[in-house]
């Protein structure tokens, strides 16, 4: 059967570092969680609470990578032609069946003997919304607010392009005019930042408004920044690692001056005990710090996969399975919270946590990968590997021009 060419995906290169760069926001992630765990201990000395709080910092990035890499991928593998009816079921197969079932699994896991009173199915009920048995699940409900406007801001983003690229005398002044409109957005993002930290906890907010603005970290529109990098980087790979490699000096000394300013802040507000809410990704100055780590890390990914070496096949092998592993790995944590929240620690707080990271990455993913030889592993794991190109390829669209080039 001759296929047919107006809806074939078109052949294209895969950009390895992707997946790099999610078996690094998987670690930073689950780093973060360890973190969290240990150091509101109250027998914490303060020097390691200090150690860990700034150890915190360097994993800021991880749940802002994934939005990036987000955009990255489906706006480098789909655009607006894609038939959005198959489009918004496979997505919703792909990420809301697994957040459904571990939504379930979390929820028996904290309720237990609760789910025999009503009370306690409305507990469950209430998590398909605003998870917090699972409290990493918001991510899977933020993120397919992405996938329900894609047609739309595919086309506004495309609109875009094309009137950068009739004002524009030359690629140089095309690349120029994406880096100022870059800049406008990051502006605005970073107003937005401060409106989010600064002003509205303390908003009088309309009774029907007050739900959102408590859930506000849940809703897409705060992350446009990074989904608009993300576009960029899909239409423009290969500018788009070019500049990577040469903002590294640049990047690395903004990162040392933002660090240094993060880590003044949360130790100002104290250190019995640290507050990490301090250093929340929707403020301004961790806003900046990230900004500056994202190019170093991407970087390091572009080395890692030019090596081709041992690392490389770890990590890659991480960043197949980081979804599913990122679906259990609050699971893993806590099994050994309850373990190490009974023995006293005597100071070995951080050794503790960096034990306990280790342990909970390889155990998420080593739970991921058994469960993906399942029949029904799928449903639990999300689409890997093969399974996850293959689904691409088959849904595919009628490739439409880039706005720019």
């Amino acid at each position: 059967m001759e296929m047919n060419r107006s809806h074939a995906a078109p052949r294209k290169e895969r950009i390895d570092e992707i997946t790099i760069l999610r078996a690094f926001a998987f670690f930073a992630i689950v780093l973060q969680h360890c973190i969290g765990e240990y150091i509101y201990r109250p027998d914490i000395p303060a020097e390691q609470a200090i150690f860990l709080g700034m150890i915190y910092h360097f994993t800021r990035y991880g749940t802002l990578t994934f939005v990036f890499l987000s955009a990255v991928i489906l706006f480098y593998n789909y655009d607006y032609t894609v038939p959005y009816g198959n489009f918004l079921k496979r997505r919703a197969a792909a990420i809301l069946a697994p957040f459904a079932i571990w939504t379930v699994i979390y929820g028996i896991y904290t309720l237990r003997g609760q789910l025999l009173e009503p009370e306690g199915w409305r507990l469950l009920a209430s998590q398909f919304i605003t998870p917090t048995y699972g409290y990493q699940l918001w991510f899977v409900l933020m993120i397919f607010q992405l996938y329900l406007i894609f047609p739309w801001l595919d086309r506004g983003a495309r609109a875009i392009g094309r009137r950068i690229r009739s004002r524009s005398a030359g690629q140089g002044q095309i690349g120029r005019r994406v880096v100022l409109l870059l800049g406008a957005l990051a502006a605005g993002y970073a107003g937005l930042m401060y409106w989010s930290y600064s002003v509205a906890p303390a908003w009088d907010a309309p009774v029907w408004l007050q739900p959102l603005l408590g859930h506000r970290t849940m809703l897409l529109p705060f992350y446009f920044f990074y989904i608009a990098l993300g576009i960029v980087c899909a239409w423009h790979v290969q500018r788009w690692r070019d500049l990577m490699r040469r903002s590294v000096p640049w990047s690395l000394l903004l990162f040392i001056i933002f660090y240094t300013y993060a880590g003044y802040r949360l130790l100002e507000a104290g250190v019995a005990p640290i507050n990490l809410n301090i250093s929340t990704y929707l403020k301004p100055s961790v806003f900046l710090l990230i900004l500056a780590q994202l190019p170093l890390m991407y970087a390091f990914a572009l080395y890692v996969c030019r090596r081709k070496g041992r690392a490389y096949r770890i990590l890659h092998k991480i960043g197949t399975y980081s979804f599913g592993g990122y679906l259990v790995h609050a699971l893993v944590l806590g099994q050994i919270a309850r373990f190490t929240r009974e023995i006293p620690l005597a100071g070995m707080h951080a050794a503790l946590t960096l034990i306990t990271w280790v342990a909970v990455a390889a155990l998420s993913i080593g739970i991921t990968m058994l469960l993906g030889r399942l029949p029904f592993g799928v449903w639990l794991t999300g689409p890997m590997g093969r399974r996850q190109a293959a689904s691409a390829k088959q849904l595919g669209s009628k490739p439409a021009p880039l706005p720019y080039r």
